[in-house]
């Protein structure tokens, strides 16, 4: 799993790339393969899901686990976060050009810092995803706080709602946007997640006989499901194309990884534990890379492959760069300073 959150963050990497080449210096990409790069968006929503049951399931029903796992949860997502929406946001106000014409107030600004749901994206563009993934943390709050037979019953309404949503049978009209986010169809993916999660836990021995076929199933189906959107831009509706793949891929990657000891690459474990500094930081650079070459009339240097190449070079390596010397030392330091003294104090020497 680790290998495919590094592939998942260079598959966005390349579907923005693509997106903003188009858009700015009117160029194709790679041949459009990587039209579908938004499915890695999709896998990291089914993977959360996973992670939390596969994880945490020992939290669900202890009220006592609840402030550590959204203390944790937090020092997760958060501080890296807020430096990187930080720095846009400086940039925009020293070079207004930058800002997509974006008109910010103090409101907005406070909304993206804090991942509340707002009408526009946040400041970093990306920053949606983790409103989704925050309102998700409460979802799974709300297991760990009440007791599977209160918990249950609410959890399984909003399912049924979500349900309803999904199907079209309920629909809430697009000014009611907190309601669109709470219901989303998004939050499904999660969903999947949990059930991969349970299955794996429940069924892995079962499952083992076929871990192979399910992994060669999972991956074909990506690269069909890509074939298709790239050559004839035909739209998924992405819960069950992508959503359903990432979830048979996950169950089948988890059960290779328990029963296999398959010697993995450096290069791509890396590229796993970098992938959340990469997800962030690559909208920014590619978006001020691209303005930069359009407005300095590059364009006509821009071609279809070796430029926006090294565009993705440049934007995965500088992600790379970010998680060595801030993600991964600021997350030990905080771990130490303030989740281990919170939840794990030294004992006092007795007197």
């Amino acid at each position: 799993m680790q290998v495919y959150r590094g592939i998942a963050a260079v598959l966005v990497v390349m579907f923005h790339l693509n997106d903003m080449s188009a858009e700015r210096l009117n160029q194709v990409t790679f041949f459009n393969v990587f039209q579908a790069g938004w499915s890695g968006v999709d896998y990291f929503f089914v993977l959360s899901g996973f992670i939390m049951v596969y994880v945490h399931r020992s939290a669900i029903g202890k009220k006592d686990q609840l402030k550590s796992f959204l203390v944790k949860r937090a020092v997760r997502i958060y501080p890296i976060y807020w430096i990187i929406t930080l720095t846009v946001l400086c940039f925009f106000l020293v070079i207004p050009g930058f800002g997509n014409n974006k008109d910010l107030d103090w409101g907005q600004v406070i909304l993206s810092l804090l991942l509340i749901p707002q009408k526009d994206k946040p400041i970093l563009d990306v920053g949606w995803t983790l409103i989704y993934e925050l309102y998700f943390y409460f979802l799974f709050s709300i297991a760990i706080w009440l007791k599977p037979k209160h918990s249950r019953p609410i959890l399984l309404t909003w399912l049924f709602v979500t349900i309803l949503h999904f199907c079209k049978i309920v629909k809430f009209p697009r000014a009611f946007f907190l309601l669109n986010i709470v219901f989303g169809n998004m939050n499904l993916e999660f969903v999947m997640g949990c059930l991969a999660g349970y299955i794996v836990i429940k069924y892995n021995n079962k499952l083992g006989k076929y871990r192979w076929i399910l992994f060669g199933i999972a991956n074909l189906g990506y690269v069909i499901l890509g074939m298709l959107v790239a050559s004839r831009n035909i739209e998924f509706e992405r819960i069950t194309t992508f959503g359903v793949l990432a979830a048979l891929l996950i169950i089948a990657a988890t059960s290779i990884d328990l029963k296999d000891s398959t010697k993995i690459p450096y290069v791509l474990i890396f590229l796993g534990d970098a992938s959340y500094s990469i997800f962030l930081t690559h909208g920014p650079l590619i978006s001020a890379s691209t303005k930069i070459v359009q407005k300095a009339n590059l364009g006509k240097y821009y071609d279809g492959f070796f430029a926006p190449a090294l565009l993705a070079l440049f934007a995965v390596v500088c992600g790379c760069i970010f998680y060595s010397l801030i993600e991964k030392p600021l997350t030990v330091f905080m771990r130490k300073n303030i989740v281990e003294k919170m939840f794990h104090p030294k004992a006092e020497g007795r007197i």
